[in-house]
Order: C-alpha cells, then sequence, then structure tokens
C-alpha cells in the first residue's frame, strides 16, 4: 500500500512538472509572438518611411521648377503691365497635384489648402473625403502615412509652415510595400521560431538540471523526515514509558496505605471482632478494586492519546471533594466559586489531574484529625491553576527543599513517593506543580496545566 501512494505521489509531482514546463514555455511563446508583432509593425514602417523618403525629393523638385515656372509667367504678366499676379500658391498646388500623377506608381492625388480645405480637382478618386490626419501633426512631423491593405497615403507639407497646403499622395503598395512586407513578416516569424525553439530547447535543459536537483534534494529531505519521524516515535514511546510508569507508580503508592491497614488489623477469636474485621476486609478490597479500576481506565485513555471528550474544570473540582467528603468524614473538602470554573479541560488532561488532586488533598486531611481541604480555580499567565489549600500545621522547613524528589517519608506508614509521583504525572501533560506557600497555619499546592480553550 506504501508503494502504491508512493507512486501515486511521483505521478502527480511528474504531472505538476509537466504543466509547469508548458505554462513557462506557453508564456515564452507568447512573449516572443508579442516581440515578433511590435518588431515587424516597426519594420512594416521603415519600409513606408522609405517609400516617403523617395518620393519627397520628387516632389519638392518638381515644386520648386512649378514655382519657377509660375514666377516667370508672373514676371511675363508685369512687364506687360499688368498690377495683379495671374498665378497663386494654390494654382501651384493644383499644377503639382496634377503632374505627381506622372511618378510611378501613383493612383491618384488630393490637395489641401492651409486650413486643410481638399480643392476640387480632377486628380481625386473620391470626391467626398475624410481626413485621416492632423494639420498639426503634419506640420510637425513634417509628414504623415497611412496605410490599408491595398492603399498607401502619404501627406507631405508644402511650404516651410505649411503656408501653400498639403499633397496627399495616394501610392499603389503592390510593386514595393507589400511584397517587401511579406518578406519581412516571412523572415521575421522564421526568426521567431528558430529564437522559440533554441529557447525552449534551452529552458529544457536548464529545467531538467533544476528538477534533478530539486529531486534529490527532496529525497534527501524525505530521507531526513523518515529518520526524524522514527526519532519522534521513540520519544513518544519513552514519553509513553514514563507517563505508563508514572501513573502505575501512583496506584502502587495509592494501594500501599489500606494494604498496610489489612496487615495491621487484629483478629481474635471473638465473633465480634471476626465481623468487624470482615467488614474492613471487604471496604479495603473494595477501595482497591476502585483504584485498579480507575487506573486501568486511566492507562488506556493514556495510551490510545486521543482528546475525545472533555470536562469542566469544575467538575475535576467536584469529583475529587466528592471522593473523600463519601468516607463519613463529613465536609471535610470544600470547593470555593470562581470564574474559571466552566474553563474546559480534555479527558487525558482530566485523567492525570485527578490522581493529583486526590493525592495532594489525602497529605493534607492526613497532616492533622481537624484539617479543612479547600478547593479553588485561578488563572496564572494564560494557564489554569488548580488550588489546594488546608488549614493544617504546614509544610516542615527541612522537607520543602525536597519535596518532590523521592525521599524517606515522616509517615508511619510512607514511601516518600507520593509527590514525586505527583510531580510526574503534571509533567506529562505539560504542566507543573508547586508549593505556592507554607505556614503555621496551613499550606496551599498549586498545579498549573494549559487548559483546552485559550483564557480571556
Amino acid at each position: 500500500m506504501g508503494k502504491l501512494d508512493k507512486l501515486k505521489t511521483e505521478n502527480k509531482k511528474s504531472k505538476e512538472g509537466r504543466l509547469i514546463i508548458a505554462a513557462i514555455l506557453f508564456l515564452f511563446g507568447l512573449l516572443t509572438f508579442v516581440l515578433q508583432y511590435f518588431a515587424l509593425n516597426q519594420f512594416y514602417n521603415l519600409a513606408i518611411e522609405r517609400t516617403a523618403k523617395v518620393l519627397l525629393p520628387e516632389i519638392k523638385n518638381l515644386f520648386e521648377d512649378i514655382e519657377k515656372e509660375l514666377l516667370e509667367e508672373n514676371l511675363d504678366y508685369i512687364n506687360l503691365g499688368l498690377d495683379q499676379l495671374v498665378y497663386d500658391d494654390l494654382e501651384g498646388l493644383r499644377i503639382l497635384a496634377i503632374r505627381s500623377l506622372e511618378i510611378p506608381d501613383i493612383r491618384g492625388v488630393y490637395a489641401y489648402d492651409s486650413k486643410g480645405k481638399i480643392l476640387n480637382l480632377p486628380t481625386n478618386i473620391e470626391r467626398e473625403k475624410k481626413r485621416f490626419f492632423s494639420l498639426e501633426k503634419v506640420v510637425d512631423a513634417g509628414k504623415i502615412t497611412n496605410f490599408q491593405s491595398d492603399t498607401l497615403s502619404i501627406i507631405f507639407p508644402m511650404g516651410e509652415q505649411a503656408e501653400v497646403g498639403f499633397l496627399e499622395l495616394i501610392v499603389d503598395p503592390k510593386p514595393d510595400i507589400i511584397p517587401e512586407r511579406n518578406a519581412i513578416k516571412s523572415q521575421v516569424i522564421k526568426q521567431g521560431l528558430i529564437v522559440f525553439l533554441f529557447g525552449s530547447i534551452l529552458l529544457l535543459f536548464v529545467f531538467g538540471l533544476f528538477f534533478k536537483r530539486l529531486q534529490k534534494a527532496e529525497a534527501q529531505l524525505l530521507a531526513k523526515t523518515e529518520d526524524l519521524k522514527h526519532t519522534n516515535q521513540r520519544l513518544v514511546m519513552a514519553c509513553k514509558t514514563a507517563g505508563l510508569g508514572a501513573i502505575t507508580a501512583h496506584l502502587m503508592h495509592a494501594i500501599k496505605s489500606p494494604l498496610m491497614g489489612l496487615k495491621n488489623l487484629e483478629l481474635s477469636g471473638d465473633k465480634a471482632d471476626a465481623k468487624i474485621a470482615e467488614q474492613a476486609l471487604q471496604s479495603t478490597t473494595k477501595q482497591i478494586e476502585n483504584m485498579v479500576h480507575e487506573t486501568m481506565n486511566c492507562l488506556k485513555e493514556y495510551e490510545l492519546d486521543e482528546e475525545s471528550y472533555s470536562f469542566e474544570a469544575h467538575e475535576l473540582l467536584c469529583m475529587t471533594a466528592k471522593k473523600f467528603n463519601s468516607k463519613g468524614k463529613g465536609d471535610c473538602v470544600s470547593i470555593i466559586s470562581s470564574q474559571w470554573d466552566k474553563i474546559n479541560i480534555n479527558n487525558l488532561q482530566a485523567n492525570l489531574l485527578l490522581p493529583i488532586l486526590q493525592n495532594l488533598v489525602q497529605n493534607a486531611l492526613e497532616s492533622g484529625r481537624k484539617t479543612k481541604v479547600f478547593l479553588q480555580l485561578e488563572k496564572v499567565a494564560g494557564r489554569i491553576a488548580f488550588l489546594v489549600a488546608d488549614n493544617g500545621p504546614g509544610v516542615p522547613k527541612h522537607i520543602k527543599d525536597d519535596l518532590f524528589s523521592p525521599t524517606r517519608s515522616n509517615k508511619e506508614h510512607g514511601s516518600g513517593l507520593g509527590l514525586a509521583i505527583c510531580k510526574q504525572l503534571a509533567e506529562q501533560i505539560n504542566g507543573g506543580i508547586f508549593l505556592k506557600s507554607s505556614t503555621a497555619k496551613g499550606s496551599t499546592f498549586c498545579v498549573e496545566i494549559q487548559p483546552a480553550e485559550e483564557l480571556l
């Protein structure tokens, strides 16, 4: 099954790699096409520009010749005594338009006065023609061209500042312009395809090297991840083993007291004593049975490591108090309400918190006959604190430093491991336990954990 999943993952990555390369090649092809498009337009404009440059000297020479002829005729009329000139600039522009038809490849000519009004001439192909150019642009640029599918229009300003007017030549593009455009197009497309081909090969080569290095790095990363996974599994097993050991130690510690009670039970031939012994034996057996049952449930959930349900923090306090108040001691354990009572504690935390709280309460009650225990919740820097306070004689000074370390117990049948086990259990849920205060009027122990929900 693992090999099949690995094969599917490799196929998916291979498909994704091919899609990425195809997308990059597509973008590269699109970029090549855009560059070709702009290059073609630039070359087309250069071809038209050459045509205009070829025609411009001919038009200028022709216009100069016409101006000389008209000047000579005007001088002849002046010599004859006429005060008014026979020919003006517009007449010269009309003559220039008609003579321009003598230039090869010119199919028609339009003439405009200095204000852009079209002159009525026999050279006009269209009687009603819309002007496609701006007068200011013609004066500034010197000429304007407009190429359509079968027509090339070239506008020349006549005079230094177009004071005479404008001449529009309609040139046949078929002899020169269209063949040159087709040759340019063919050449540019051919060069574009060559660039795209070599560029694609180069990109494929570069990406091939890149993907090989990436696969090598990924393989190394997967190997390191697998090693890290095994290491984490060993650490988890070690932590679980430590946790299970702490829970088992708690059970042994809790069972020790009732067993010692049975050991110290003195039996005699008296029936009354036998009956008391029988009741004590049944009570102790039931107590040990309940302890084993609770511990087994705790071990099962700890091994599963699943947060399947939760408790309110106040419920844990109630369960702890109920266990001790039901032993016929009255209300020896009291709960002080707080605003944090409804904070949720998941089942994994709750199963290890209960033995800790019970151990702390048991220790407090054993410190004196009239000792009362008070349970309360507090918030401490984003964590929830379970406080176990009592009005007992306090913790002796000489054992405060080693309170949570395995040590010799001050109790007659104590093991000296109770608080050390509580510390281990607290650490299994990333919590902590410490003595908050201790005086001759009582002690307060604090168990801090990170709750299942964030504290506001």
